[in-house]
């Protein structure tokens, strides 16, 4: 009788154990489609940034930023030449809403602080991976930069 008990206990653990395994399965589905929902295609214009820098100091999103020991001419591009990654301060605006570039931030370094527009996907909150990136020139004219991809 005892086995039996101990049988029966077992085999409900393992179905109870089953249950929880398929409902864990159908809430990761549900969250990879609500994710997979997010993705689409975006265009996003504004201010080619340095996020470390603006990220420490909403006052640092032109090319030359204010640091601790100063002033430093041209720290946009010298922290996009180390790989730090680049975002579009939509709109120009300081403190307003940043897009973070996935893609090489050396390939931008040169455009540093100048207005961009990026069509790309919005791969999650916040990001954007970039197809085509447009600078606006002297004329103000859009010109295509030729950016890095993998695929």
């Amino acid at each position: 009788m005892r086995r039996k008990s101990v049988f029966s206990l077992i085999i409900v653990t393992v179905i109870a154990a089953m249950f929880t395994v398929v409902a864990l399965a159908g809430d990761k589905d549900k969250k990879e489609k609500a994710e997979m929902a997010d993705m689409k295609e975006v265009t996003v214009t504004g201010l080619l940034i340095d996020t470390k820098c603006y990220g420490m100091n909403h006052d640092n999103y032109m090319a030359d930023h204010m640091t601790p020991k100063g002033k430093m001419t041209n720290c946009a591009q010298a922290c996009a030449n180390m790989g730090i990654p680049v975002g579009v301060l939509v709109d120009g605006n300081k403190g307003g809403q940043v897009f973070i570039l996935i893609t090489p931030a050396q390939a931008l370094a040169e455009h540093m602080a100048k207005t961009v527009k990026v069509v790309g996907m919005k791969t999650f909150k916040g990001a954007v991976t970039p197809n085509q990136v447009f600078v606006k020139n002297a004329e103000g004219e859009w010109e295509e930069v030729k950016i890095a991809t993998m695929m």
